[in-house]
């Protein structure tokens, strides 16, 4: 059977980055349909879309989030389509991405013998020039701030348990009836443990890469961290083997400096490794002066995300979530 493959866009208020996320899909080497789904922006967004015209379909998603916008996709794409490109409005990707994941997925289940259900990719920072997000680009490149998850380098293919801005096959999101709409944040994670329970095999490949938008402002990074840790929390209660012992770790060092004699070695051990990851991580070009508040800023974003993430963990186990006001 011939691939065909359809992107599917979730996007809400993103007039800043969707011309250029649309203009990426629209210049691949491989023919893609471009299926947008609007959850009620109210800048200029549709807008631009519309200026578009035929060459991208909008539907709209009023008040709905991103599980039910790819709900909805797999309601709208055309009988033919095979396979289904994970991609949001604050992204974009080099012309060849689709072609060369296709013929990657094509490789990789010709080696197997066996359909995969998805194969994720990396996931690279924007080209944004303001600190902060270069300070949270930092972070995430350390042993320390990307966990397992979306963020995390990797080389090579390998077989993942959260592979990030997937090519899924159609057939294998159909299995489990695409994605539980009741998470509104690790929707992604939740579909991944039961497209593996259904026998799916997940992989991801450094063949190519999406180039995302990261936060520009601490407080809205605040707010991511503490998001996926609250909703990592209801992915655990629904699967627990997505359990990652290595997200514990902050909330494993507070209660050494209860534990400990000497209480202070924890807290003085903790920065010294953040002052480290700040030094190791901060980037090699701008002004002297640049440079020393990435080596100060950093630490402070690992300290927000350890923090953030770990108070969402505990929070997720006694509260129902809510929609995000910085991002759909």
């Amino acid at each position: 059977m011939e691939v065909r493959v359809c992107a599917v866009i979730p996007v809400l208020n993103e007039e800043q980055f969707i011309a250029r996320c649309i203009d990426s899909l629209l210049s691949q080497t491989m023919p893609v349909q471009i299926l947008v789904l609007d959850g009620g922006s109210t800048d200029k967004t549709l807008e631009i879309l519309e200026s578009y015209g035929d060459s991208i379909k909008v539907i709209d998603n009023l008040g709905k989030r991103v599980s039910q916008a790819r709900n909805l996709a797999l309601e709208h794409i055309e009988n033919d389509i095979t396979h289904c490109l994970e991609i949001i409005g604050h992204s974009w990707i080099d012309s060849n991405h689709v072609e060369v994941r296709v013929k990657d997925m094509i490789a990789l289940e010709s080696k197997l013998g066996i359909k995969v259900g998805a194969i994720g990719c990396i996931t690279k920072s924007g080209d944004s020039e303001e600190e902060i997000s270069q300070w949270i680009e930092g972070a995430l490149a350390s042993p320390i701030g990307s966990g397992g998850g979306q963020f995390k380098n990797f080389k090579g293919r390998h077989r993942t348990n959260v592979p990030a801005f997937c090519l899924h096959r159609v057939e294998a999101l159909k299995s489990v009836n695409g994605w539980d709409d009741r998470f509104i944040t690790s929707q992604d994670s939740d579909l991944s443990m039961r497209l593996l329970a259904e026998g799916w095999e997940l992989w991801r490949s450094d063949v190519s890469c999406v180039y995302m938008h990261k936060r520009s402002s601490l407080t809205k990074w605040w707010k991511m961290c503490h998001r996926y840790g609250f909703w990592r929390t209801k992915v655990i209660l629904k699967h627990p083997k997505r359990l990652d012992f290595k997200e514990l770790l902050p909330a494993a060092g507070l209660i050494l400096i209860f534990a400990l004699p000497q209480w202070w070695w924890a807290p003085v051990a903790y920065a010294a490794t953040l002052m480290f990851m700040g030094a190791l991580y901060t980037p090699q070009k701008g002004t002297l002066a640049s440079r020393v508040r990435s080596i100060l800023g950093i630490p402070l974003c690992l300290l927000i995300l350890h923090t953030a993430f770990t108070l969402g963990l505990f929070d997720g186990l006694f509260r129902t979530g809510r929609a995000p006001n910085d991002r759909s």
